[in-house]
């Protein structure tokens, strides 16, 4: 790296989880909420014919809110010198998590659509200026040669939160009690939120003290130049969102109408308990693959792993359109899951390479645009899918939909496959010092 910040330079197994740990809880939230707790509320909020498609509305908006959020809230982190002692990404991560508990008591709360349309756009605020900051502790702290490694514990933590998110909000609501569900996910956030705070030592030298900007300049400074996208430093990385982005797509749209899915198709007595086995088994897929299909992409390269992936999630999805049982639906999720474990660990070290160092917050807050977007525009393109399917013949919406989304994520391979690789295996392989010196070899 040419970035002069501190690094861990040899970070430990042990500082690697105490820098990742928010993410169990952002997990925690996001899987929780989405999955099961946000299908459930607003299936005694909104007309049950229509719910595919409030579903998708509400996360379109939400998410879109998230895409504005999150590089202005980046660009504010990488200038927050004025923070002093406390560097300048805990203090916004705090921020964000009390605005997160407030909105989560709003939709725990919620008695019509409209309240808990509100919390859920506000929650997405919150939730937004916390992970801005968060993200960027990793090329913050974490050298290129041990990102695949961070990433891998990451995405491990990340599933980790998934499964107690989905497990434990799908448990609760069960019992028909949300509430229960929104008070855990909020305590997931704190202790999670502290874990990471308490843990990681940052610098208050990270930017020079002459640098160092007084709140306004640093505010204006920020919403002046949070969406500017600068080619010539970061090569590659708008290639990169746009493949990232219409892979993350399929695997968004598939969990977020996975209950729905039971409910119609499957016709289980019981869909929300039988979503939450099956996001369990995807769960545990990607927590058994994260952290070595991370310590791998360090070895042989991003790229490679990270299109190995896709081919894997388009070909899973495509099988979902014949499945006729919950086994078969376990063994075709298992499959998405192993190829989430595999993409989410090799593509985010790779964006953390190409990011510019002394940008990170606000580029990766750039790059969950392209997460958001795809989250959003596909969910509201799936409800109107499968509505509109289903209204024809019950079952035919989540066969076209199956299509589309496999379709999307082979465009995205292609994408892909034209960003520069940031470690080549030639080059770490040729870094070895030899292990025989014999005549033979």
């Amino acid at each position: 790296m040419d970035d002069e910040r501190p690094f861990l330079s040899e970070p430990s197994t042990l500082a690697l989880v105490h820098l990742n740990a928010y993410w169990f809880g952002l997990s925690y939230l996001w899987n929780g909420l989405g999955i099961i707790l946000l299908p459930a509320l607003l299936m005694g909020l909104v007309p049950d014919a229509l719910k595919g498609t409030y579903l998708g509305a509400l996360s379109f908006v939400g998410l879109v809110v998230t895409m504005l959020t999150q590089p202005v809230a980046g660009a504010v982190s990488d200038r927050s010198g004025w923070l002093g002692r406390w560097g300048k990404r805990r203090p916004w991560m705090a921020l964000g998590t009390a605005g997160d508990l407030l909105f989560l008591a709003g939709l725990a709360l919620a008695a019509d659509f409209w309240v808990a349309a509100v919390a859920y756009v506000g929650l997405q605020v919150a939730s937004g200026v916390a992970e801005a900051a968060f993200q960027s502790l990793l090329p913050d702290r974490v050298p290129n040669q041990h990102r695949g490694r961070g990433s891998g514990i990451k995405n491990a933590l990340q599933i980790v939160g998934f499964i107690a998110g989905v497990g434990v909000g799908g448990w609760l609501a069960g019992r028909g009690r949300l509430d229960w569900a929104f008070a855990a996910t909020g305590a997931a956030l704190v202790v999670t939120l502290a874990w990471t705070a308490f843990g990681v030592r940052e610098e208050p030298f990270l930017r020079p003290r002459r640098r160092s900007l007084a709140v306004g300049e640093a505010l204006r400074r920020a919403f002046v130049h949070s969406f500017a996208f600068d080619r010539s430093q970061a090569p590659g990385y708008a290639r990169l969102l746009v493949g990232r982005g219409l892979v993350l797509a399929g695997f968004y749209a598939l969990q977020g109408f996975a209950q729905y899915f039971v409910a119609d198709v499957l016709a289980v007595p019981n869909p929300v308990g039988t979503t939450a086995v099956l996001m369990a088994v995807m769960a545990a897929a990607v927590f058994l693959l994260a952290v070595p299909a991370g310590a791998l992409a360090d070895r042989l390269g991003r790229r490679p792993l990270t299109l190995f992936a896709v081919g894997l999630g388009a070909v899973a999805t495509v099988l979902l359109m014949f499945v006729t049982s919950v086994s078969q639906l376990v063994v075709a999720g298992g499959l998405v899951g192993v190829a989430v474990g595999v993409f989410v660990s090799a593509n985010w070290a790779w964006a953390a390479d190409l990011v510019p160092p002394a940008d990170a917050g606000r580029y990766l807050g750039l790059g969950n645009i392209a997460v958001a977007a795809a989250s959003a525009f596909s969910r509201l393109l799936a409800g109107l899918i499968v509505d509109g399917g289903n209204a024809v013949r019950m079952g035919l919406g989540y066969q076209v939909l199956f299509v589309v989304l496999a379709l999307g994520m082979a465009a995205g391979a292609l994408a892909l496959a034209g960003v520069p690789e940031t470690r080549p295996a030639a080059r770490l392989l040729s870094a070895r010092p030899p292990t025989s010196t014999g005549a033979g070899d």
